[in-house]
């Protein structure tokens, strides 16, 4: 028994998952409307015969089936012609129930909910949804002074204006109740989604740039430029990519390459560096800012290794051989935000020249480092002199492999 009341109060609260929020709010609570209508004018056609009220009991026997027909309509898809239909029979109702039995029976009080379930219907414009409203009101105000200063019609023994009032009341203030439980409701899943989006679009804020960086671009969206004299950038480029692209279909290609970014985005992770960017097969990694830190460069250094390591084991168990090649340099860089759309963060200088140069002039499966940062590395790392090469646009430079920590 428990269980089919459960599945029928369920059936009344369903409303199909791609319908419109504010029809749904309307659909639920039209049904429980409806439904109540039907209990309520059929459950006081026998009281109004027993009363000798016959007026009321016909006209409440007649409620009673338009109340129906109104819930079968909605369910048909047939709302505004089961709205109009129920708020002519709701005014009639409450004036000739008033007229009949007096204030103190309470059906004024269903004027308030013609103007409360109003704002619920969601085809309605809101200047109408006003108007309704309006005339609800001026109907209820209307209705106390009426019943103030006239007599009922066909007045009924004490306490049953009570009992009438007491039903009527109650009834009044379920429905209240449910309505004001309908929009908690919808305001707790709009907050909840409103929550859910600022997060996300936190997340994402935060995954295109620097934490700090986010936050001040929030708070000041003019320009961010920082001079920071000290950190350590790393290219690192996929070797043989242009072959790959032409003997690969563009979802393995698009696959392997955000296998191996991922891998290589959970070891900057660990490190606590920044990502900056991935351009084509390009991965960039900036040591050192936003916050500066002593050991840009080994963080780097550990980086590149892992880096080299963790690319190794992508081939070995994707059975294709893949190659890095990865270059560093130490040095002093402009960090910033460019854009009013799709902006980015960025670094320019030298540094940044000279560092994608070191990749570019690298040789596959190591890693090449300048000489500004081999000297900020120390003994922490196995190194091997390559000696000058030639790099464009800087002339002959002195370079250096990492091959491992001591």
């Amino acid at each position: 028994m428990f269980g089919q009341l459960k599945r029928g109060f369920g059936w009344f609260l369903y409303t199909p998952p791609d319908m419109a929020r504010d029809y749904a709010r309307m659909h639920s609570g039209a049904k429980i409307g409806y439904a109540l209508g039907v209990l309520i004018h059929g459950l006081v056609v026998p009281l109004f015969f027993v009363l000798d009220q016959s007026v009321l009991a016909y006209y409440n026997a007649g409620s009673t089936v338009i109340s129906a027909c109104c819930f079968a309509l909605h369910l048909n898809g047939k709302e505004a012609v089961a709205f109009v239909i129920i708020m002519v029979e709701t005014a009639v109702a409450t004036v000739l129930a008033t007229v009949y039995l007096g204030l103190g029976s309470g059906f004024f009080l269903y004027t308030l909910m013609g103007a409360l379930y109003t704002p619920l219907v969601a085809f309605l414009p809101r200047m109408v949804k006003s108007a309704i409203i309006g005339a609800m009101s001026v109907g209820f105000v209307g209705l106390m002074i009426y019943g103030i200063q006239v007599a009922p019609v066909a007045p009924i023994p004490a306490h049953w204006v009570t009992l009438f009032a007491i039903v009527n009341g109650s009834t009044v203030v379920l429905l209240v109740l449910a309505v004001v439980l309908t929009y908690h409701n919808a305001v707790n899943q709009a907050e909840e989604a409103l929550e859910a989006e600022y997060e996300k679009s936190e997340a994402l804020l935060h995954n295109i740039m620097p934490a700090e960086v986010a936050d001040r671009l929030k708070e000041n969206p003019e320009l961010i430029a920082d001079h920071h004299r000290a950190v350590t950038i790393l290219f690192a480029d996929i070797v043989g990519f242009t072959e790959m692209s032409a003997n690969s279909s563009p979802a393995d290609l698009v696959g392997m390459l955000n296998e191996v970014f991922s891998r290589f985005d959970a070891l900057v992770e660990v490190e606590g560096l920044e990502k900056i960017k991935t351009i084509g097969d390009a991965y960039m990694v900036v040591a050192g800012l936003p916050q500066a830190r002593e050991d840009h460069a080994p963080a780097m250094a550990r980086l590149a290794l892992a880096m080299l390591a963790e690319t190794e084991a992508y081939s070995r168990v994707a059975a294709r051989p893949l190659q890095i090649r990865i270059g560093i340099n130490s040095g002093e860089v402009v960090a910033g935000v460019i854009g009013q759309k799709k902006f980015a963060y960025d670094l320019w200088g030298d540094t940044v020249n000279v560092a994608a140069r070191m990749e570019g002039h690298g040789v596959a499966g190591r890693i090449q480092v300048s000489a500004e940062t081999y000297e900020l590395l120390g003994d922490a790392f196995v190194t091997e002199p390559r000696g000058e090469i030639e790099v464009k646009g800087k002339g002959m430079m002195e370079a250096f492999f990492v091959t491992g920590m001591t």
